[in-house]
């Protein structure tokens, strides 16, 4: 069992790049790629020769399947990864993420990636990091999933304000500039006009100011007593 800061010490966009230049053919599989807001990158079982990691910018990711039909999962931002399958038999059906900001991606081939791990990485770090961003993202999707529309807004709010946000005087927490009422209501699975209901009530407790963009969480505590309450 480790700590997540001891985990997450290895897990960055300079200290991956640090590991993989160590192998001489970096500049041969490895290359940045710019993407203007909109831009999407999407991966299928056919298409996951490459391993993805942000540089910078934000992006909404989906998961879509014959089953779930299309579903917002999570926001990602600098120093996350895309696709990083383990195994070939458990590949999801397709993965799209969309660029929220311009952005710019590390590409790395995959088989070039695993070659130099397995020398520079003898510890697992980077796929125990990767393993366990995914079981919390797939554990705050599950968990919305089982709240009621109002707390899967609340939830949507507090997942946000942690990962994401920017702590400013006060107390005061500044979401990303990309954060609208659409997308609120898209990974709460929910109307926009139910969406603005719920942000009005909490305006008037002084919870948030979601007038304007940056969005403010101004009472996280209290944001977090509403998502508690009754249980």
């Amino acid at each position: 069992m480790y700590h997540e800061s001891e985990l997450h010490a290895f897990f960055s966009v300079e200290q991956v790049l640090k590991l993989l230049r160590k192998n001489p053919a970096f500049s041969k599989y490895c290359y940045q790629r710019t993407l203007k807001k909109g831009e999407s990158i999407q991966l299928t079982p056919l298409t996951r020769g490459s391993f993805y990691m942000v540089e910078k910018g934000d992006f909404s990711g989906y998961y879509e399947s014959r089953l779930t039909g299309r579903m917002l999962i999570s926001f990602f931002q600098h120093d996350d990864i895309f696709n990083f399958p383990l195994l070939k038999e458990r590949m999801h059906p397709v993965l799209d993420f969309i660029a929220l900001t311009d952005a710019q991606v590390w590409v790395v081939d995959f088989n070039f990636m695993l070659s130099t791990v397995k020398l520079e990485d003898p510890r697992n770090y980077l796929q125990l990091n990767f393993l366990s961003t995914v079981q919390i993202h797939l554990g705050n999707a599950l968990i919305r999933k089982s709240l009621d529309s109002k707390k899967r807004i609340l939830h949507a709010l507090v997942e946000l304000t942690e990962k994401m946000s920017l702590l400013s005087s006060n107390q005061a927490y500044e979401l990303p500039n990309f954060m609208t009422y659409e997308l609120l209501a898209e990974i709460a699975g929910t109307s926009r006009g139910y969406t603005s209901r719920i942000l009005k009530e909490l305006r008037d407790m002084n919870v948030i100011d979601s007038s304007k963009r940056p969005w403010v969480v101004k009472d996280l505590n209290l944001l977090n007593d509403l998502l508690y309450e009754g249980t």
